[in-house]
Formats: C-alpha cells, sequence, structure tokens
C-alpha cells in the first residue's frame, strides 16, 4: 500500500459557497482529516484535495474520484467532476518544495545576461516592443522572467559591449 496525493477538480453551474465548501470538506474529513476544498480560478470550478491510501495509481484514481462525488452528494452539492491529479508521496513531497515564482531579473541582471551597461539594459526592455514583459515592480525597479530575457538575448544574436557603429554619412 501507498499514500498518494489527490487533487479532483470539479465544476458547478455557480460559485462554491463557504457553507458548501465546508459541507464537502467534513464529508471527506472521514477520508482524510486534513481535506481541503479549493476554488479554481475560473468561474464555476472547484476542486478537492486529500489523501488516499493504495496499492495503485489506478485505484487512487478511481478512490479520489469515488470519495469526491460521496463527499459532493452529502453536501447536496450538484457537481461533475472534470479531471483528476494523483501523485505518488515522493513526487508530492518533491513538488512542494520547488519554487512556485520564476527566477526573476533587474536591469543589473539583465545587463549582466547581455554584457552591456545597465542603463543599455534599461534602453534595450524600452526600445524592444517584443523584450520580455514586466512580471512585478519593485523598489528597485521592474522585474523580468530570466528565462524569458536569457531567450530573447539568445534569440537576437550576441550583444557586443561598447557604442554601436555610427551609421554611415549619405
Amino acid at each position: 500500500m501507498a499514500i498518494w496525493a489527490a487533487r479532483v477538480e470539479f465544476t458547478l453551474d455557480h460559485d462554491l459557497t463557504g457553507e458548501e465548501a465546508i459541507a464537502i470538506t467534513e464529508a471527506l474529513a472521514e477520508v482524510d482529516p486534513a481535506a481541503s476544498v479549493g476554488v479554481e480560478r475560473e468561474q464555476g470550478r472547484a476542486s478537492t484535495q486529500f489523501f488516499v491510501t493504495a496499492r495503485t495509481l489506478r485505484s487512487a484514481c478511481d478512490q479520489a474520484i469515488s470519495h469526491t462525488v460521496a463527499a459532493l452528494g452529502a453536501a447536496e452539492v450538484l457537481a461533475e467532476p472534470r479531471g483528476v491529479e494523483v501523485l505518488d508521496e515522493a513526487t508530492f513531497t518533491e513538488r512542494l518544495t520547488r519554487p512556485t515564482i520564476p527566477e526573476l531579473v533587474g536591469y543589473a541582471e539583465i545587463a549582466e545576461i547581455a554584457g552591456v551597461s545597465r542603463q543599455r539594459a534599461a534602453q534595450l526592455a524600452e526600445e524592444h516592443e517584443d523584450f520580455p514583459p514586466v512580471v512585478v515592480c519593485t523598489k528597485p525597479g521592474p522585474q523580468r522572467v530570466k528565462a524569458a530575457v536569457e531567450q530573447w538575448f539568445t534569440a537576437k544574436g550576441e550583444r557586443r559591449r561598447g557604442r554601436p557603429p555610427k551609421p554611415a554619412a549619405s
């Protein structure tokens, strides 16, 4: 037997109320006292999260769906399961330790990536419409996703240090 982390997403014809979430959680408490219900970003979508004990992944999936359907019924919530994610304990634990926010960079780090000055890095960001967008503004300045910035410079080719050559006079 193994422990599996289960998440079952379901849809409703309305947004889940607090009372409904509590009723579903209480119904799942028999399966896992730490069970929870979450509301998804999209309207009318929610999910249950809990642990099950099963011999196989297939059995864990079946149990997760069955327990969720039973909890929805006990809570008198009309909903339809739309998806299930079941992870073994090691994978679940590894995901918990992974950062959820990607590495971010400001102009100083962009300058290092590109081999240019900080001022030039800021100019590049302003001059190019396809430069990776700002994802968060902080007191030191705007922050962008590092991987997107590196990819942008790779796609543009090598940057050269110093001033660009002046155009030939016509």
